[in-house]
């Protein structure tokens, strides 16, 4: 059994989805914070977070906020998606394209997926 999870937890170093998942089932089962805390570190550590995605997820919260004044209630990665478009769109003077939109919808996939 030891060998199994030591495997299981060599596997997960290489795959963001998978240890953020062992992570959280730490969490919901028995609460063993202690292993999830560990397993947070190891993620921070092996998958560290850009400059980018940090200040996506920074206007994202800003967005969410501001949306939310408004009785909009929309999740942080669509009011980036949204932020994200509209600059896009403005600096293409219109010829937005669906090339533009695919690369949107991957960044926001690759920022916020992981979460």
């Amino acid at each position: 059994m030891e060998k199994l999870l030591i495997k299981l937890l060599e596997d997960v170093k290489t795959d963001k989805k998978a240890l953020v998942l062992l992570k959280n089932t730490a969490v919901r089962t028995n609460s063993n914070f202690e292993l999830a805390s560990k397993l947070r570190d190891l993620e921070v550590k092996l998958f560290p977070e850009t400059k980018e995605a940090k200040d996506a997820k920074k206007q994202a919260k800003e967005l969410e906020l501001l949306f939310r004044m408004v009785d909009l209630n929309i999740e942080e990665s669509t009011c980036w998606k949204i932020a994200e478009t509209l600059r896009q769109y403005n600096k293409m003077k219109g010829k937005f394209s669906i090339k533009e939109s695919s690369k949107i919808i991957a960044k926001t996939k690759e920022i916020f997926d992981n979460e």
